[in-house]
């Protein structure tokens, strides 16, 4: 085997690592998604709720300035009613004040309704807030553990591209051009053998695209004198030993 060949390949385990560990520093932070959304759904059912409360709090102001109102209206009526000056005044403003006075109670039931509605809400709230504090926290620790890991990530690629930096400088600087051409056409491995068919003794392929390798390849690899690519993938090829 060429010694650039040999020394490439070690230059290709170090490049597949490091693109393993670069792919997992994408996934890692994709892990904290589910927690994202589940965040995200705690946050708006809470702000749904503190919705409902503003709604009826209004709903309860308005409720007691009517009973107010009516209650100003009943005590307008009585006091018109005593300075009643014929029986039939006097019965429009008796039922003035009946009818404001039922208007008065529907009003106040309606008040406590919405009073019962609102300790229910509030104690909704402090429910969903409660699992809204747990989601947050359970975010923040599978945060802080993912940014642990890809930091570590992100150590080991600097590592491996350190290594692969002092490996680089001992080939041969066209051998190296060649392999980064090739490295970036192809999605996987750019270095492959040339491996024996298992049902015809003789015949070889590339395992890059399976290409067979003619004879004359074969000796060209053997005599190791030169870097070889596949005439089909353009993978460099080499003989295993």
């Amino acid at each position: 085997m060429h010694p650039s060949l040999e020394k490439l390949l070690d230059v290709q385990k170090l490049d597949r690592e490091t693109r393993l560990l670069e792919e997992a520093k994408v996934r890692r932070p994709m892990e904290l998604n589910d927690e994202k959304r589940k965040v995200a759904a705690g946050q708006e059912t809470a702000g749904g709720v503190a919705d409902e409360i503003t709604a009826c709090r209004l709903n309860i102001d308005k409720g007691e300035l009517n009973i107010s109102e009516l209650e100003g209206e009943i005590q307008k009526s009585k006091i018109a009613m005593n300075g009643a000056k014929s029986n039939t005044e006097y019965s429009i403003f008796q039922e003035q004040i009946a009818k404001n006075e039922e208007n008065r109670g529907a009003k106040e039931e309606e008040v406590l309704e919405l009073l019962t509605l609102l300790e229910k809400l509030q104690s909704k709230k402090t429910e969903v807030e409660r699992d809204l504090a747990d989601m947050e926290k359970s975010y923040q620790r599978k945060e802080t553990e993912v940014l642990g890991l890809v930091k570590e990530l992100e150590e080991k690629v600097g590592g491996l591209k350190g290594e692969r930096g002092q490996l680089a400088e001992e080939i041969i600087s066209d051998h190296l051009d060649l392999y980064e051409r090739i490295n970036k056409k192809v999605d996987s491995d750019c270095i492959v053998a040339a491996e024996e068919s298992a049902d015809e003794v003789g015949v070889h392929f590339c395992q890059g695209c399976y290409m067979t390798v003619t004879k004359q390849e074969l000796n060209q690899l053997a005599l190791a004198q030169d870097l070889l690519t596949c005439r089909s993938c353009s993978r460099l090829l080499y003989l295993e030993d």
